[in-house]
């Protein structure tokens, strides 16, 4: 109408609104984007990702009892090499009885669900908490990209960890080219 003031609008308002809504998504990406990257080169380097040397799952694997135990991750291996894992990093899985399976690589905690197959188990429904990496620490690095080999699940594909050795007080598996060693440390959930 004439001699209507557009100050008085609610307009400018949303659109303030939106552009602080879309600044803070750009700000989170640009805290979590590093990370993945950093996360990914260091996964995806030169080289094949498989381990040939690695040999299958015994059978009878799968019966021992890993499951309902707290196992600390000790070592990754790949394609590149051996990296030890320090109880320092705070990297660990546990896979409850009830099929729950909740991770952690010093950075971010993964939960979600597993099954057993015939030499192992496959995880699916893996959410993680989303906090973003942005050192270049080589074994913090190895953490990250072993939990993730078993952890993260590409397309809604569940991932298949193979178990190579397993007693009560040690967990060795292999998922996506990566082999993993844990030690038990307790029962899962204490």
């Amino acid at each position: 109408m004439p001699g209507e003031d557009v100050t008085d609008s609610p307009m400018p308002m949303r659109r303030t609104r939106r552009v602080v809504l879309v600044l803070v998504a750009v700000g989170a990406l640009a805290v979590v984007a590093p990370g993945v990257v950093r996360a990914r080169a260091q996964q995806d380097g030169p080289g094949p990702r498989a381990i040939a040397s690695l040999s299958p799952a015994s059978p009878g694997v799968v019966s021992v009892g890993y499951v309902g135990s707290h196992w600390r991750l000790t070592d990754v291996a790949d394609a590149r090499g051996t990296t030890e894992i320090p109880e320092s990093v705070d990297a660990w899985l546990e896979l409850a009885a009830d099929g729950r399976l909740l991770a952690s690589d010093d950075v971010n905690v993964i939960n979600g669900a597993f099954g057993a197959t015939s030499v192992g188990f496959d995880i699916t429904d893996a959410g993680s908490t989303l906090v973003g990496y942005g050192g270049n620490d080589p074994v913090e690095l190895a953490a990250i990209t072993g939990i993730g080999a078993m952890t993260i699940v590409a397309g809604g594909q569940a991932v298949h960890v193979t178990v190579l050795s397993a007693d009560h007080e040690h967990l060795t598996v292999q998922a996506s080219g990566v082999r993993l060693t844990f030690v038990g440390t307790r029962t899962a959930g204490k």
